[in-house]
C-alpha cells in the first residue's frame, strides 16, 4: 500500500470552547462525579465569565458538596448582574439557606421564588420546602412574606435610585423621593434615602423632618432609627446617639440589609463582638453598602486582634477605589486622634482654638476615612484658609507669617504627639496654650525660626507642658529657646 505524501496529510487543531466543558460537566454531574463536574464548569466559567447558566450549574456543584455560602454568592451574582428573569434561583438560594439552618432566611427566599413565579419548574419543590421550614419555625406565614416582599423591593428600588443618583442630581433626586412618599406613604426605604440627600445637602431641619415623619407613621422603624443615631452620632449629641443605641442594641435582625446597617452601628459604637457576630451573617454578594461594609469590617477584625483579616478587609475597602490614603490605619494606641466622638465634638465646638485642634486631630487620624466618608454632614466651608493648610499638610504655603508660624507648630505637636504628649483630653490644655502663643506671635508679626524647632519644642514643654528645663532638654535635645513674646 503507497504511503500518502506527506504534504496531504493535515493537522486539525481542536480548541474546546465554554460550551465543550459545560457538557462535560453536566455529563459528570449526571455520574454524580461532582468534583470532576465542577472543574469542567469552572474552566467553563473562565471562559465565559458572563454565562449564567454555567455559573448556575456550578452553584448546584457547590451545594452538593456542602458550599453553600459559596453557592449563594454566585445564584446572588446571576440575579443581581447576569439576568434577574432566572428566578428559580431564588429556590436555590433558599435551599442552601435551609441546608444552613437559617429557616428565616430560607423561607423568604422560597416565598420570593413563589411570587414572581407561581407555576415554575420548582412549584412544588418550593411548597414542599416552605412547608418544611414553617414546621421548623413556627412563626406566621404573612409575617414572613411580607419580610420577603419587603427585601425584594428595597433591592429594586436601591438599583432604580443608584442609576438616578449616578447623574448626581440630587435636587432632582430629591424630587422624585417626595413624590414616591405622596404616592406610597408607606414605603419606608424612600423616607431614608430621602433624609439622606437631605443632610448631604447640609438641609438639617428637612432631614430631620424626614425622620421623624417616618418614625412617626411607623413607629420603632429601624433603618429611621438608624438613621437618627447617625445623625446625633456625627453632631456629637452624645447623649441621644447613646439613647438611640441602647434602643437599637436590644433588636435582631432578620433581614439581610439589617444586619449590616445594624452591624455597623455596634462597630461605630466599638462595640465589636456584637459587630462581628453580624458581619459573620451576611454574604459578600448581598452587601448594600460595600465602602462602609469593609471599613468597618476592618475596623471590627482590628480590635479584636484578627490584625491579618482586618488587613485584608481594608484592602477590600481600597478596591472600592473611595479614598485616597492607602497606609493601614488603624491603632491601638489613645488618644483624641483614634477616638472619632472626641473629634466630632471639637469639630462642632465655635471656640477657634478648639475647632482648629480638631482639624488637626482629623488630619492625622486613625478614623480620618470614616469621618470624611461616611458622615452625611460633612462640609469643610466653615473651615478657615489656616485650617485648609492644615488637614492637606501644607501642601500649599503661602509666605504669610501665621502660616509659616503654624507649620512650625503642627510639626512640635507631631514630634511631641507620638509620644510624650499625645493629643487627648488630659493633655489638650498644652495645645491650646501654644496655639494661643502662636496667634499671638503671628499678630505681633514674630517669626518661629525653623532651625531652633527643637528649643522652641522644649520652651512649649516647660511652658505649658509641666516639665522642668532638664526634662525638656533631654527630651528635645536642647535647651529651652524662649520666646520673645509673650
Amino acid at each position: 500500500m503507497k504511503k500518502r505524501e506527506s504534504r496531504d496529510a493535515k493537522v486539525i487543531h481542536f480548541f474546546p470552547n465554554s460550551y465543550f466543558y459545560f457538557e462535560r460537566g453536566i455529563a459528570a454531574f449526571r455520574e454524580e462525579k461532582i468534583k470532576e463536574a465542577i472543574g469542567y464548569l469552572e474552566r467553563a466559567h473562565e471562559l465565559e465569565p458572563r454565562e449564567p447558566v454555567v455559573m448556575c450549574q456550578l452553584a448546584i456543584c457547590y451545594t452538593e458538596i456542602g458550599q453553600f455560602h459559596k453557592s449563594n454568592q454566585f445564584l446572588r451574582y446571576i440575579l443581581e448582574n447576569l439576568d434577574e428573569n432566572m428566578v428559580y434561583c431564588y429556590y436555590f438560594i433558599a435551599n442552601n439557606f435551609a441546608y444552613m439552618k437559617d429557616f428565616r432566611r430560607a423561607l423568604q427566599y422560597a416565598k420570593r421564588y413563589q411570587e414572581l413565579d407561581s407555576s415554575g419548574e420548582y412549584k412544588e419543590e418550593a411548597e414542599d420546602l416552605i412547608q418544611l421550614l414553617l414546621e421548623e419555625t413556627p412563626i406566621g406565614v404573612a409575617l414572613e412574606n411580607n419580610f420577603a416582599k419587603a427585601e425584594q423591593e428595597f433591592y429594586q428600588y436601591k438599583r432604580e435610585l443608584n442609576r438616578y443618583l449616578a447623574e448626581e442630581d440630587s435636587a432632582s433626586a430629591c424630587q422624585v423621593l417626595e413624590k414616591v412618599i405622596d404616592e406610597k406613604p408607606n414605603f419606608w426605604p424612600a423616607y431614608n434615602q430621602l433624609a439622606l440627600l437631605y443632610f448631604e445637602d447640609l438641609r438639617e431641619e428637612e432631614g430631620l423632618k424626614i425622620l421623624y415623619r417616618l418614625l412617626d407613621r411607623s413607629p420603632g422603624n429601624l433603618l429611621g432609627l438608624a438613621d437618627l443615631f447617625v445623625y446625633h452620632y456625627f453632631k456629637a449629641h452624645k447623649d441621644e446617639a447613646e439613647a438611640l443605641y441602647e434602643e437599637l442594641k436590644k433588636v435582631v435582625p432578620i433581614l439581610t440589609h439589617h444586619k449590616e446597617r445594624l452591624a455597623v452601628l455596634h462597630a461605630m459604637m466599638e462595640n465589636y463582638t456584637l459587630a462581628e457576630n453580624l458581619f459573620m451573617d451576611i454574604v459578600d454578594l448581598e452587601v448594600t453598602d460595600r465602602p462602609r461594609f469593609y471599613y468597618y469590617r476592618a475596623k471590627t477584625a482590628f480590635y479584636l486582634g484578627q490584625e491579618e483579616n482586618a488587613r485584608e478587609y481594608w484592602q477590600q475597602f481600597l478596591n472600592c477605589d473611595v479614598y485616597e490614603r492607602e497606609t493601614f490605619p488603624f491603632s491601638r494606641k489613645g488618644g483624641m486622634a483614634h477616638e472619632a466622638p472626641q473629634i466630632l465634638m471639637e469639630l462642632c465646638r465655635e471656640d477657634e482654638l478648639d475647632h482648629f485642634i480638631g482639624v488637626y486631630a482629623l488630619s492625622i487620624s486613625s478614623v480620618r476615612a470614616e469621618l470624611l466618608l461616611f458622615n452625611p454632614l460633612f462640609e469643610m466651608s466653615n473651615w478657615s484658609y489656616l485650617e485648609h493648610l492644615v488637614f492637606t499638610d501644607f501642601e500649599y504655603l503661602p509666605e504669610g507669617i501665621l502660616e509659616r508660624n503654624c507649620k512650625c507648630l503642627i510639626q512640635i505637636w507631631n514630634k511631641l504627639g507620638d509620644d510624650i504628649l499625645p493629643l487627648s483630653i488630659s493633655n489638650l490644655a498644652f495645645y491650646k496654650e501654644t496655639l494661643a502663643t502662636i496667634f499671638r506671635l503671628s499678630e505681633a508679626e514674630m517669626v518661629l525660626d525653623e532651625e531652633r524647632l527643637m528649643g522652641i519644642s522644649a520652651y512649649f514643654l516647660v511652658r505649658f507642658g509641666g516639665k522642668t528645663a532638664s526634662e525638656a532638654t533631654q527630651i528635645c535635645g536642647e535647651e529651652p529657646f524662649e520666646l520673645p513674646f509673650p
